[in-house]
């Protein structure tokens, strides 16, 4: 599989989840836990997205088929939600917003860390970092990959489960990021990450249409 389709489909998804921009929420959700319960919770919520993300890439093109949508419809309308998706986040649109959660303090680390996951689970993993951005742009490049190899290929997951390993990186070194790059640091490289995605929604969006122009409009008006 060529470098620059995985490269590519590692940064988009790097970006579409997002991390940087999530930091704020995962650390109020979670600024009152001991260190090790707010790594553990980290882990969880980033096996979390690992999973649903790789269930999302091998079931998701037998939805489509299920439900009669065509790939390159399917691209128009993901491209279009990246676009409006990646808009949002250079314009620093985010409606989300994190609670403090409490639990007892006499629990342990890893029974403290369950409790707070399943308190932040839905909405931290779901839909906050695997929204329908994600969910189409995992789709979309299983079917690339379908198309030029006829199989997913081992890269393509390997590429997933390192943007996984990026986001529990990314929540685990929250707060030091946070000190390190502060809120202008932080609010400048979500925007950047926004622009790539924007781009690649373009991107769809254009691929998508010529398709459709080639092998459906371009044959009915020859016909």
């Amino acid at each position: 599989m060529e470098w620059s389709f995985l490269s590519n489909f590692g940064i988009t998804l790097f970006a579409l989840l997002n991390p940087l921009g999530m930091l704020p929420i995962f650390i109020s959700y979670t600024s009152r836990e001991r260190i090790k319960v707010q790594r553990m919770v980290a882990l969880f919520v980033s096996l979390t997205v690992m999973g649903l993300l790789l269930i999302f890439m091998l079931i998701g093109s037998p939805m489509l088929q299920f439900f009669g949508v065509t790939i390159n419809s399917f691209r128009l309308a993901g491209g279009i939600l990246l676009l409006i998706i990646g808009i949002n986040i250079v314009n620093g649109n985010d409606s989300s917003a994190g609670k403090n959660l409490l639990t007892p303090e006499n629990e342990n680390d890893l029974t403290q860390a369950k409790s707070v996951y399943r308190q932040i689970v839905i909405p931290m993993a779901m839909p906050l970092l695997v929204g329908p951005g994600v969910i189409a742009n995992v789709i979309l490049y299983a079917n690339e990959a379908l198309a030029k190899r006829g199989g997913l290929g081992i890269e393509l997951i390997m590429m997933t489960i390192i943007v996984s390993f990026f986001v529990f990186a990314v929540l685990v070194l929250g707060k030091w990021l946070q000190q390190v790059m502060g809120d202008i640091g932080l609010s400048i490289t979500q925007r950047v990450m926004g622009l790539f995605v924007a781009a690649i929604g373009v991107q769809f969006i254009v691929t998508g249409s010529i398709d459709i122009i080639i092998n459906n409009l371009v044959p009915k008006l020859k016909g």
